[in-house]
This record gives C-alpha cells, sequence and structure tokens, in this order.
C-alpha cells in the first residue's frame, strides 16, 4: 500500500494526513460537490449552446421551480432565473458532495461497510432519477430524460474520480473489504 504522507507536501491529489478528520470529511464534500455542480452546468450549458439557447436550461428550471410558470410559458432566458437555480443547483450538490465524501472516511474506516454503502448510493442514484421523472414529468421531458440520466451519470463518475484520486487509499480499502 502507497504511504500517502510522502504525498502529503508535494500532490494535492492526496488528502494531508495531519489534518483532523472532519476538516479533510468537510474538505472533501465540499470540493467534490463543486465537481459535480460544474459537470451537471457545463453538460447542460453544450446541449443549450448546441440548440442555440445558451443557459436556457437554469433558466427554465429556475422559472419552474420558483416562480411556478409552466414549461411552455419560459421562452426567453432570465438571468436572475439562472442565478437563482444555479445557487440552488450548487447548494444541493454541496449536500451531495459532503454525503459522498462522508461515506469515503466511512469506507476508509471500515471497508466492509463501504461495501453496502456504494450499494446505497447506486440504489440513491435510480431512486433520485425515478423521482426526477415520476414527479416532474414534463420538466424531465422538455430537457431531454436521456440528457438529466447522462448528467447524473457524469457528475457522479465524476464526483467518484475526484475523491478517488484524494483518497486512493479508499479503493484498496474497498477491495480488502470485499476479500473479507
Amino acid at each position: 500500500m502507497t504511504d500517502l504522507s510522502s504525498h502529503a507536501g508535494s500532490s494535492s491529489s492526496a488528502v494531508d494526513p495531519r489534518r483532523p478528520p472532519a476538516v479533510a470529511v468537510v474538505e472533501d464534500g465540499v470540493l467534490c460537490g463543486m465537481v459535480g455542480a460544474a459537470i451537471v452546468a457545463v453538460w447542460f450549458l453544450v446541449l443549450d449552446i448546441a440548440r442555440g439557447q445558451p443557459f436556457f436550461t437554469p433558466s427554465l428550471l429556475g422559472s419552474v421551480l420558483f416562480l411556478g410558470k409552466s414549461i411552455e410559458d419560459v421562452g426567453t432566458v432570465n438571468v436572475v432565473l439562472v442565478f437563482a437555480y444555479t445557487g440552488l443547483h450548487g447548494v444541493l450538490f454541496l449536500l451531495a458532495g459532503g454525503l459522498i465524501g462522508w461515506i469515503f472516511s466511512v469506507v476508509d474506516r471500515n471497508p466492509q461497510v463501504g461495501l453496502v454503502l456504494v450499494l446505497l448510493f447506486l440504489l440513491f442514484q435510480s431512486v433520485l432519477f425515478g423521482f426526477e421523472v415520476t414527479l416532474v414529468p414534463d420538466l424531465v421531458g422538455a430537457l431531454g430524460a436521456w440528457a438529466v440520466a447522462m448528467a447524473n451519470l457524469f457528475a457522479a463518475v465524476g464526483m467518484f474520480w475526484f475523491l478517488l484520486r484524494r483518497r486512493p487509499q479508499v479503493l484498496v480499502r474497498l477491495r480488502e473489504g470485499w476479500d473479507e
């Protein structure tokens, strides 16, 4: 197993083992959430640009969520709603990042629990997509179910990749838990 203390001063990809565990979990969570939020935002920005309406998705989501407008009533981009929705989006991803950062810290201490937590995370992703499709089917339809599913997938992969780069020992511990 790699000694992470040798990398602490020379690489940003390893968590500094001298930091208190709670600080490392919060830091991981915040950064992980920012990665996930950025991935989803960039994904929909690319799709919006390809459709000829940059920032339409966050404007649409903000109009529906904050103003109660129907999808058909939203035709233009409202910059205030883009910022408002982006703020909400960021907060939700910070919470998700915090949860995933906590999961990684638990797996690092107790790898047997890690397998259960990974399966619960995958279940959560499936349930989240199910709720999106069930609770706001028109909105998911307007964005494209495939686009929403891909955004969720890209964000999850990006967040896990980020945390695995910061805490490579977690993957080793997870394999140990699998073998036990």
